[in-house]
């Protein structure tokens, strides 16, 4: 087959079972509390190992069979928001990753790895962006229809300015205004990382099963953006300095389009490093900080735009003696 699925009644069964399976991962993560917030790091699995393992037509099956079974078992809104959230992004990153085929050949042949994460992150900003225009124009503006996300901010808020662990200057009202707007850039930019996490993650498990039908690529050399994301990048930075809609939407294009030139920034430092003693330490060192403080992301990601431009791992590959030259074309 053109995506390389064969249709046997095991793999089709494979293809449902994994739709049951991301189901039941979406039920638990519906139902909230701190075992939903685990489960939900895990939710777009199912569907990329199926995809990566089987075939992309399996795949739609598990992510269509799991939407399916959430609008019917609990609601839905319930299928809609983890169609948009969770399947549909898995399954296109996963699309991508497969070389993207149609027409009996891949329309991705190079830059694999940038391209599915990109995939998946525009789906992603899309879903926000579109929830945020439609919850604007339903509820009249967008403070009105992020008044529930504000209220517990403020409730959380002011119980930390009594228990003083908030400076005495910190306004409750205010502060819970800039929580809630950025509660929509925070989930896309977040959501972003774990499909980012599951991709690899699928991928890595279809690999060790032997299921993998493309070859594993050098994620650190392969992963080249086009310049166009830095361009978005900048006028989601720019969008964001507004107000209303205008604002939230742009806090949606920088969060989504930073984590890529983040991802890319990580890939040059792991160029960069390579024949380093103290690369393992150096490397320990960046996650270390990137998981526990956050504030790495930005330089990484201005790194990340800037090798867009700069190509500078092509520019390490040319002088290393005795290796090959990378193409530093990523248009």
């Amino acid at each position: 087959m053109p995506d390389k699925s064969v249709f046997t009644p095991q793999n089709i069964g494979i293809s449902v079972l994994g739709g049951v399976a991301a189901a039941a991962i979406g039920a638990v993560v519906a139902r909230g509390g701190f075992g939903g917030l685990l489960f939900a790091h895990l939710a777009p699995l199912p569907l990329v190992i199926v995809a990566l393992g089987f075939g992309i037509v399996h795949g739609a099956t598990s992510a269509l069979v799991a939407t399916v079974v959430l609008s019917v078992a609990l609601h839905p809104v319930v299928g809609m928001g983890y169609a948009l959230l969770v399947a549909a992004p898995a399954w296109l990153g996963a699309y991508a990753a497969s070389g993207a085929p149609r027409g009996g050949r891949d329309l991705v042949t190079r830059n694999v790895a940038s391209w599915s994460c990109l995939a998946a992150a525009s789906v992603l900003a899309t879903a926000v962006i579109l929830w945020l225009v439609v919850a604007t124009l339903s509820f009249g503006s967008l403070d009105e229809a992020l008044n529930p996300i504000r209220a517990r901010a403020f409730l959380l808020l002011d119980a930390m300015l009594r228990e003083k662990e908030l400076p005495e200057s910190a306004n409750p009202t205010e502060l819970s205004g800039v929580v809630a707007r950025s509660v929509p850039a925070f989930l896309a930019g977040y959501g972003l990382l774990i499909h980012v996490a599951n991709l690899w993650l699928g991928g890595t498990i279809a690999r060790a099963s032997s299921l993998l039908t493309r070859p594993w690529p050098d994620i650190a050399m392969d992963f080249r953006l086009p310049r166009a994301v830095t361009g978005l990048f900048a006028s989601g930075v720019v969008l964001s300095l507004f107000s209303g809609p205008s604002a939230a939407i742009g806090l949606v294009l920088a969060a989504t389009m930073g984590m890529l030139l983040m991802l890319q920034g990580l890939a040059v430092v792991h160029v960069l490093l390579r024949g380093s003693k103290s690369s393992a330490l150096v490397l320990s060192i960046i996650y270390f900080m990137l998981g526990l403080l956050g504030w790495p992301i930005v330089p990484l990601a201005v790194l990340g735009g800037a090798d867009t431009v700069f190509n500078y791992r092509d520019r390490k590959s040319a002088a290393a003696p005795g290796q090959p030259q990378k193409t530093a074309e990523s248009d």
